[in-house]
């Protein structure tokens, strides 16, 4: 199949219209509407209904993106594995990472990558744990940090940490006798947490028993909203111990036991071509949260 014909298609998928897709490839009106037309005798379907309202994908023509939206992006790695033979690292490494980690290891990733990759470009997206992992496959997204085991399958991972579920308060003068809290404890304790939205909120929800119910008084999208909303004496909320790292002015119990366990991991699209900056992030991951102890370690 013609690389350039995917190209193509995928430029008038975007934009729903001829003229705005050849505008965008640079190209003649006449000549994409040709090529267009090429494509589907040549697959044997149509592709595009033609309506008012633009080129609609058709049911093949949502089949077809997909694939040539992977197959752009293998033929992306490729030239770059041929581009690293020929120099040194360099170019732009998109990285994502979901909310609850982006403060604990982020800057200390970067740190640490910028001073030994000074030529790389990095790239970082902030989001919850399936867009980072659907940005990977659609090819916008080199690695991502999340968790283990991610939602799609089509996804490597390399478990960097395990983690805690805990209730997170402000911080007393007075040292607290306790070390953990029984989750049947929070039954009646007012909360603020974050939305379903969020992996935390969910494993959280998954574990309570049955007939159980929070006291859920604010729910919210924002994770440093949430800690200092705690720190300042108001509302305790409920957060994983590693994404609270470094944080002396809080005071965190872990709910259990038995305890409410996840595993955080860089996430990579197992189909496309690692490049060299790829695999130096990794090291740099990897040996970040290994030497960051869990606050509740």
């Amino acid at each position: 199949m013609d690389p350039r014909r995917l190209n193509y298609f995928l430029a008038v998928a975007t934009h729903s219209r001829m003229a705005k897709a050849a505008d965008a490839l640079g190209v003649a009106q006449p000549t994409l509407s040709q090529q267009i037309r090429a494509l589907e005798q040549d697959l044997g379907t149509v592709l595009f209904n033609r309506t008012p309202q633009g080129m609609q994908l058709t049911e093949t023509g949502h089949a077809l993106r997909e694939h040539a939206q992977r197959l752009m992006v293998q033929t992306e790695a490729a030239r770059t594995a041929i581009a690293e033979l020929e120099g040194g690292m360099s170019g732009t490494l998109r990285v994502g990472i979901i909310h609850t980690y982006s403060t604990a290891f982020l800057p200390t990733m970067i740190a640490g990558f910028g001073q030994k990759y000074p030529g790389v470009r990095l790239n970082v997206e902030v989001g919850n744990a399936l867009d980072v992992e659907r940005r990977i496959l659609s090819g916008h997204l080199d690695l991502a940090i999340a968790f283990d085991p991610p939602q799609h399958p089509e996804l490597g991972a390399d478990r960097l940490f395990e983690e805690r579920l805990v209730l997170v308060r402000a911080k007393t003068r007075e040292r607290s006798a306790q070390q953990s809290i029984p989750l049947a404890s929070l039954r009646g304790q007012p909360l603020a947490l974050l939305k379903t939205t969020f992996s935390t909120r969910r494993i959280l929800d998954e574990s309570l028993p049955e007939g159980m119910t929070l006291d859920i008084r604010v729910e919210m999208d924002a994770v440093e909203a949430l800690i200092e909303l705690a720190r300042s004496g108001g509302l305790p909320t409920i957060l994983a111990d590693r994404s609270l790292t470094g944080r002396r002015d809080l005071e965190m119990l872990p709910i259990g036991p038995p305890w409410i366990r996840r595993s955080g991991a860089i996430l990579w699209d197992a189909h496309r071509y690692q490049t060299v900056a790829s695999r130096a992030f990794m090291r740099i991951a990897s040996e970040t949260t290994r030497s960051m102890r869990s606050p509740g370690s």
